[in-house]
């Protein structure tokens, strides 16, 4: 029998695989790749159920991966036909996806294989998320740097996907923004986020070895690799093409000030020269790429995104209260949409929260306050309230919940956790925002 240190090692591998995988192969949306990430995730759980089969004993923040999944499984039930039935618009749907799907009106969904799609879907992000929030600080930490490089890799693709060309071999995906760089993924506004994203977590990796050389023996190579992720991932947002990475690359390193700030452990005058040259370098940069996105050229898609918004309003409005299901936009939308059929393909709302709106309804604020009210509590604890931990915990917990919130904040105009490489990036971050009481303040330096 294994010891529980062999099997946290196991677990954290495995762990490692899932998004390892999902980063690699999960750019695009409903790809062949997704699949092995899936896989993968399905392992993880029932190795984390086999760990620990006492599910009491799991944290409580744990049992809120479950909601989203609850959600979507209620659409799978059967419903009543008052409700199957309501409005005009959800039985001229059902009619015509039943031509081709056969008569799906026996459960919630309109779509029942797209509802089941859903579902396995999540599986990454949450296993990744019962996983790390298990994780001792060093295994959240080592993942973390798991995740940079694999962003990291991406971003270096994407740079030599724009240095080629529109014809470049090194696009992974049929339907893609070619002449763009995308790196590992389909859409460059995604490429630009995973970096923003992820560049928090590149701030406090370097505090956290400016700190650590005052006590320990610290490598000389490590300030330079990260320094060096840090100026790739700027550099591979700046060049995307997509203003609302680069807005929300240049917002999260302001973030960061005061996270950073607060993890130095100099005193007297030293502190305050740390402040006052990283508040520099940080505006700095910021100023820099203000300058850079008025050279922006508005795309096609910049035109169309509030229309697009519209027409999803009004579509929601009228499979209310039911929805349509997940994964019902791409049936819906057409019912409504006035102008744009034929013109381009919209195949996601670019807002998230109205796709959600639309195909959930009223089972997306059941599922989705809870989540949102969870993330505004515990960033409050973080930022107010974190006195009793580590520094070093809380300052890779502030970071974690700076990515997570680019990560929502861009679902405003967009898609990010549609595709399955940001989503299990944001089941990882929403894990490490977690405190274990673990890492209370004590004498024994918690990452050894």
């Amino acid at each position: 029998m294994n010891s529980p240190a062999a099997d946290s090692r196991l677990i954290v591998l495995t762990c490692a695989a899932v998004l390892g995988l999902a980063m690699l192969l999960g750019g695009g949306q409903g790809s062949l790749g997704d699949s092995f990430s899936q896989i993968a995730a399905l392992v993880l759980m029932a190795m984390l159920l086999y760990r620990q089969p006492d599910l009491g004993q799991w944290p409580k923040a744990s049992w809120l991966a479950l909601l989203p999944v609850l959600a979507v499984g209620v659409f799978l039930l059967p419903w009543p036909d008052a409700f199957n039935q309501a409005g005009s618009e959800r039985r001229q749907l059902a009619e015509s996806v039943g031509t081709v799907l056969g008569d799906p009106m026996w459960s919630g969904a309109l779509i029942p294989t797209a509802a089941e799609r859903a579902i396995l879907w999540l599986l990454p992000a949450m296993a990744v998320y019962w996983a790390v929030l298990q994780s001792s600080p060093r295994q959240k930490r080592i993942l973390a740097l798991w995740v940079l490089a694999w962003v990291f890799a991406g971003a270096v693709i994407g740079l030599a996907q724009k240095a080629a060309g529109a014809d470049s071999l090194l696009y992974f995906y049929r339907n893609t923004n070619r002449g763009s760089a995308v790196g590992l993924f389909a859409n460059n506004n995604h490429y630009a986020l995973s970096m923003a994203a992820s560049l928090p977590l590149v701030w406090a990796g370097l505090m956290w070895l400016f700190n650590r050389r005052r006590e320990h023996r610290v490598h000389p190579l490590w300030f330079p690799a990260l320094a060096g992720i840090a100026l790739v991932f700027i550099l591979g947002f700046m060049l995307s093409g997509s203003r609302a990475g680069l807005v929300l690359g240049m917002f999260g390193c302001l973030l960061m000030l005061p996270a950073v700030i607060a993890a130095d452990r100099h005193v007297g005058a030293k502190h305050w020269l740390f402040a006052t040259l990283a508040i520099g370098l940080f505006l700095s940069a910021q100023f820099g790429l203000y300058f850079l996105i008025l050279q922006f050229d508005n795309g096609v898609l910049d035109d169309i995104r509030f229309p697009i918004a519209e027409i999803t309003r009004q579509a929601a409005m009228a499979f209310a209260p039911a929805g349509t299901g997940p994964g019902g936009f791409w049936f819906a939308f057409p019912l409504f949409d006035a102008f744009l059929t034929g013109n381009v393909i919209v195949n996601h709302a670019h807002n998230d929260y109205l796709e959600l709106w639309l195909e959930l309804h009223w089972l997306a604020l059941v599922a989705g306050l809870p989540l949102l009210a969870a993330f505004v509590w515990q960033g409050g604890r973080l930022w107010l309230s974190a006195a009793d931990w580590h520094p070093d915990v809380v300052l890779l917990a502030r970071a974690a919940w700076i990515g997570l919130l680019l990560l929502l904040l861009h679902s405003f105009v967009d898609y990010p956790l549609r595709t399955g490489a940001l989503l299990t990036l944001a089941g990882l971050l929403a894990a490490m925002m977690h405190l274990p009481e673990s890492a209370r303040e004590q004498p024994a330096h918690p990452w050894n």
